[in-house]
């Protein structure tokens, strides 16, 4: 039995264990799997390496099968859980239908329904386990800081080898022009996982940033993985989500204007990343977004008339798996008349035909008009980040694909949409000197002991 085979085995118990303990423990667990997925892949490249990560998200979901939930948390939910079921329902009738090999079609089930239950794992995080979530994201951003700036000088090829598993990697040679130098992917998959990852994992952090009560080492944790995000954003090269970490940077930075000591201190530590990144050309691939021209060909390569040439073509769509899902290299031959556009709506389209995208689009459209701020709410600062991450990758899709693909990005992405879509906590008849306030204030202090 290949050795990649025992560590999904491993991942599930591991992510199983874990989060039987605590639903934050088996979050980490899982995303930290997530976070090696790529380099554990790309050094044992076989066929079972590709499910590692699906295996320890099912062991997340098995150890939360039979938790019970308070009716004030039902409430909260109930929504969401109706768009979920939907979705899920959909993509499961289009999954009946033969247009693909039955295989393909299973494949097609991972970018269909099998991340949707994070949109539920996300609603049910209350304040104290995103708190602690934060922090856990903030040492896997410094690991992963520290394999991609070991990239940066001693060379990918040092930790990539060439095989069908890192394609991608050694496409994305574009870095300097004609003295091309690879993007780094880091322990990621490739160069846009390991960005957006960075991105999406900024409001979890700076929401626990904001929090008033918290261990002074905690602050210089959270501060750390911030800049470790802007760091890796920069390292892999990825224009859209350079884009992305700056307006989120831009509302963070407005969110704590009142605080001048966490203001000063991140401002500072913008000023000295942007002097290293301006005296090293390497980081400063996204500079190439001051040409508009290339902007318009490359906004416009991905929203084009075959979108709708395609959708007239398939209004029922090419099958599950036949619109550019993610396909393991070793079943590309079973795939049946391929189509694909870099634009995760066109995907969509053509695997779930256009009902599906329309339910699809009605889901981001009313989980975007779902926030509402409340002055009262001290979490109110990082929801407001979220819906910001939220707008922004959904935008994204536009202009490229993988937005359900992307591990262990699709997974934050959806906890974050959860996050969004359930408005914030508001605890039953706390008062002040109570035993579950107090208790509560004891996890913020110190989550080590949740």
């Amino acid at each position: 039995m290949p050795l990649s085979l025992y560590i999904c085995l491993l991942a599930f118990v591991v992510c199983y264990v874990l989060g039987r303990q605590s639903l934050v423990r088996g979050l980490v667990a899982t995303l930290a799997i997530g976070y090696a997925y790529g380099i554990t892949k790309a050094n044992l490249p076989d066929t079972a390496s590709n499910f590692m990560f699906d295996a320890g998200v099912l062991g997340l979901y098995a150890s939360q099968l039979f938790r019970p939930m308070t009716l004030a948390m039902r409430n909260r939910v109930q929504a969401l859980r109706t768009w979920m079921e939907f979705l899920i329902f959909w993509a499961l009738i289009v999954f009946l239908f033969p247009a693909q090999d039955l295989i393909i079609r299973i494949v097609g089930l991972r970018t269909g329904i099998f991340y949707l239950p994070f949109l539920l794992i996300g609603a049910r995080l209350i304040p104290e386990e995103r708190y602690k979530l934060g922090l856990w994201l903030a040492v896997l951003n410094l690991v992963a800081l520290g394999f991609g700036g070991a990239e940066f000088f001693l060379g990918v090829t040092q930790f990539f080898p060439r095989n069908q598993m890192t394609k991608i990697i050694y496409l994305s040679k574009d870095v300097l022009g004609a003295n091309s130098l690879y993007r780094i992917p880091s322990t990621f998959a490739n160069a846009h996982s390991y960005g957006g990852t960075m991105v999406i994992t900024i409001p979890f952090m700076a929401d626990a940033l904001l929090q008033k009560v918290k261990k002074h080492w905690h602050s210089h944790l959270l501060i750390l993985g911030l800049a470790a995000s802007v760091f890796g954003v920069l390292l892999s090269a990825t224009r859209v989500n350079f884009v992305a970490m700056v307006i989120l940077i831009m509302v963070l930075t407005f969110s704590i204007k009142s605080r001048i000591g966490y203001a000063f201190g991140w401002i500072v530590i913008l000023i000295t990343i942007g002097l290293f990144a301006a005296g090293e050309a390497r980081l400063q691939r996204v500079l190439e977004l001051q040409n508009t021209e290339y902007v318009k060909e490359r906004v416009t390569g991905s929203v084009n008339m075959n979108f709708f040439e395609l959708a007239a073509q398939y209004p029922f769509g090419n099958g599950l798996g036949g619109g550019g899902t993610n396909i393991p290299y070793f079943l590309q031959g079973r795939l049946r008349n391929p189509l694909g556009m870099e634009n995760e709506y066109a995907r969509i389209m053509l695997e779930q035909g256009i009902f599906g995208l329309l339910l699809w689009v009605a889901f981001i459209v009313w989980l975007v008009t779902r926030y509402k701020g409340n002055v009262f709410d001290p979490w109110r600062q990082g929801r407001r980040l979220a819906w910001y991450a939220c707008i922004m990758n959904f935008g994204i899709g536009l202009i490229g694909i993988g937005m359900f693909a992307s591990v262990p990005q699709t997974c934050m992405l959806l906890m974050t949409a959860g996050w969004v879509a359930t408005g914030h906590y508001q605890p039953h008849k706390e008062r002040a000197g109570s035993p579950v306030l107090e208790k509560r204030n004891q996890l913020v202090a110190d989550p080590a002991k949740g």
